[in-house]
């Protein structure tokens, strides 16, 4: 019964924004759907094949577009540039460990001190650019690595 709640919400989010549901489209969009998960499009192929599904990488590369493009993950570098993509949809940012490369998800709503629409509007009338969704990037080191 779960699986199917989930592919039904899966169907929805897809549709919502104009795309037809497919099997790649949902089990792409079910593994990034969880905090503190970045994948390679590299990564992720390996990780659904780990999982016994059936895909190429091709249609990984491919779907990660589509549905980077209409907003459903969000694609960012990590500090060695390597491509990486987020399908967590709670607003968040993020923390990059710079000794060993680890990427965690800071929820925003943890950070309530946190207010960007200063630094928006300041970019926006200084710089003439428009802010669609800003976001904080914070390096540093993890506890690990401290």
């Amino acid at each position: 019964m779960a699986k199917a709640k989930e592919r039904e919400m899966y169907r929805g989010r897809l549709k919502g924004v104009g795309l037809r549901h497919t099997l790649p489209r949902e089990r792409i969009l079910a593994y990034l759907d969880r905090k503190n998960v970045h994948p390679t499009p590299e990564e992720l192929y390996q990780g659904l094949k780990k999982r016994g599904y059936a895909i190429g990488l091709s249609t990984v590369y491919l779907n990660l577009q589509v549905l980077r493009d209409a907003g459903l993950l969000w694609e960012f570098k990590d500090q060695q540039g390597n491509t990486r993509y987020d399908g967590f949809t709670e607003k968040h940012h993020h923390l990059f460990c710079l000794n060993c490369g680890r990427i965690e998800d800071v929820l925003a709503k943890d950070l309530p001190e946190f207010n960007a629409e200063p630094v928006q509007k300041a970019i926006e009338s200084r710089m003439g650019w428009f802010v669609e969704d800003p976001r904080l990037e914070l390096r540093g080191f993890c506890p690990d690595c401290q």
